[in-house]
């Protein structure tokens, strides 16, 4: 099959100055369908993007990171989805409060708080998120605290940094060597992000988010790099039940099931344990993908999404806020995904 019409695109969008570049793949549970790199990874230097470029996930760390993080230890025997949060912080906290509220984004909590800004040491932030007021289980609102809080969790179970827990449990024993936290590559590897106008130069090589920035490089919500080779793996894990490209389990086919519910459907959006589901809310997965579909997104201008009914996985990289926050990423991604879908759909018999 030929998908020009994928390239054709990006490089429209290169060109009109929405991105300065992407690297983006199909895949299903065994091969590469199509991938491919378009444009720049440092437009001002005219640095080109690459297969093997790596980017700032942002948010994807939430669910290549943390989430996978915290269902190992609930396959341990170490956490219930169904455990108050303060069975595991002695600090005041609303006790109403679940992980399962955590991990779907029914906690209540704003969408973030700038602690960059009060100098706040990590025990503070810890704290001042435990003693938020929050009514859990009223609507969805998406937010950066619920994770942040989930990693504080995976560190207090495992006595150990989140970036050396994910990568002793997570990118080692599944072969992403190329993921990680505050990478120690060459700056030409990497897609810079955006302009510090005090500064007087782009973001590269150091995390976007400035709450994670402030804490180190580290947290359960961004700070995570990875190139488009090391997605694949994980992608294409998840799509296989948990199954590694050796034919072990990494993580329990029940486990993934499980998070792909929707357990917010009385609510506003759809959520499943970490994962944003589609829904008819400008939904980054486009109307083509089935009903089944779930993904992420990051802020950088990352994203992956997985039809499980048709065999598919779409991962997108890209570095939008090299050029502005503004610029509608999910326009672009629901895009890329109903091209693949419409020319798939031409030799293929797809599900809705």
């Amino acid at each position: 099959m030929n998908f020009a019409t994928l390239d054709h695109f990006f490089k429209k969008m290169v060109k009109i100055n929405q991105i300065p570049g992407a690297v983006y793949a199909v895949i299903n549970e065994k091969e590469t369908l199509v991938e491919n790199a378009v444009g720049y990874a440092h437009k001002d230097k005219k640095i080109p993007m690459t297969l093997d470029t790596l980017f700032d996930l942002a948010s994807l760390t939430k669910v290549c990171a943390t989430l996978p993080s915290i269902f190992l230890l609930l396959e341990q025997g170490r956490l219930d989805i169904d455990d108050p949060v303060h069975l595991f912080f002695r600090n005041e906290v609303n006790g109403e409060l679940t992980l399962k509220n955590l991990l779907t984004h029914t906690s209540g909590f704003p969408p973030s708080v700038p602690f960059y800004k009060y100098q706040w040491s990590k025990e503070q932030i810890l704290d001042y998120i435990l003693s938020i007021d929050s009514k859990p289980d009223e609507k969805v609102v998406y937010s950066d605290l619920n994770f942040i809080l989930l990693g504080f969790l995976v560190e207090s179970l495992t006595h150990q940094p989140l970036n050396l827990f994910a990568q002793e449990n997570i990118y080692r024993p599944l072969g992403m060597e190329s993921t990680g936290f505050n990478p120690d590559a060459d700056l030409h590897s990497l897609a810079a992000t955006e302009w510090l106008p005090d500064e007087k130069k782009y973001q590269w090589g150091t995390v976007h988010d400035e709450n994670t920035r402030y804490m180190g490089g580290v947290s359960g919500h961004a700070g995570l790099f990875s190139n488009l080779h090391d997605l694949q793996i994980y992608v294409r894990m998840l799509m296989n039940e948990g199954r590694t490209d050796a034919g072990d389990y990494f993580l329990s086919p029940a486990t993934l099931r499980a998070s792909q519910r929707n357990y917010t459907e009385k609510f506003n959006y759809n959520r499943g344990m970490g994962w944003q589901l589609v829904d008819d809310h400008f939904s980054p997965a486009g109307y083509l993908m089935s009903d089944r579909s779930y993904g992420h997104t990051g802020f950088t201008g990352t994203s992956f999404w997985i039809d499980p009914d048709n065999h598919l996985g779409f991962i997108l990289l890209s570095n939008r806020v090299h050029i502005s926050r503004q610029i509608n990423m999910n326009r672009i991604r629901r895009i890329f995904h109903n091209l693949f879908m419409t020319q798939y759909a031409e030799v293929h018999h797809l599900k809705p």
